[in-house]
């Protein structure tokens, strides 16, 4: 069975080796290693870039499954001169965080952001099916998009979901990315539910 794994950092697994979003060594324990699968994350990337990634591959390459960690929706994908980082695809995004004022200029509308990532999820799980790839989607950061199609724990994030399952705390959380038990708990989570 061929695997598929896409989102933003948090799927890539930033900081399991180090902080460097560049650093593709924290690919080798984040939960698509785990579970054999494709890791196509990247850091900082838009619901957008996800999208345009995950339906690329799956047009070249036809994988049975495509596990998507969706972002915060409140990322755009940018122009290229706003910095270097860019995917394996040419995209780069623009963040609130980074670029305040590039955004506030271009993108001052909260409502559209998040009617464009619902559209972007709906519409990539409506591409997958019809591609005949299982899609399994759940959301990465706390601010989802509330989407009609199915989710890993009906809209939580993955957060939220590992600190409702395991007796940690998230006061004791060290890194602002899932830890290594975060990425082990899912790639567990994700066997049991696929039946790998």
């Amino acid at each position: 069975m061929k695997l598929y794994a896409n989102g933003c950092s948090f799927v890539m697994g930033q900081e399991l080796v180090d902080n460097n979003p560049l650093n593709i060594d924290n690919t080798k324990t984040a939960f698509p290693a785990l579970i054999e699968a494709h890791n196509d994350a990247w850091s900082g990337s838009s619901n957008q870039a996800i999208a345009n990634r995950t339906v690329e591959y799956c047009n070249r390459v036809k994988p049975d499954i495509a596990i998507i960690g969706w972002s915060a929706y409140s990322r755009i994908n940018a122009f290229q001169h706003f910095h270097e980082r860019k995917d394996r695809l040419g995209q780069t995004t623009i963040k609130p965080s980074t670029h305040p004022k590039e955004f506030e200029s271009f993108f001052n509308n909260d409502e559209m952001l998040y009617m464009q990532s619902k559209n972007l999820v709906e519409g990539t799980y409506m591409i997958l099916s019809n591609m005949r790839v299982k899609p399994v989607f759940f959301f990465s950061f706390n601010d989802v998009v509330k989407v009609d199609v199915p989710t890993l724990w009906n809209n939580k994030c993955w957060n939220d979901a590992y600190y409702e399952d395991t007796d940690k705390s998230a006061k004791d959380r060290k890194q602002q990315h899932p830890d290594q038990d975060q990425h082990n708990w899912l790639a567990e989570y994700l066997k049991e539910y696929l039946e790998l």
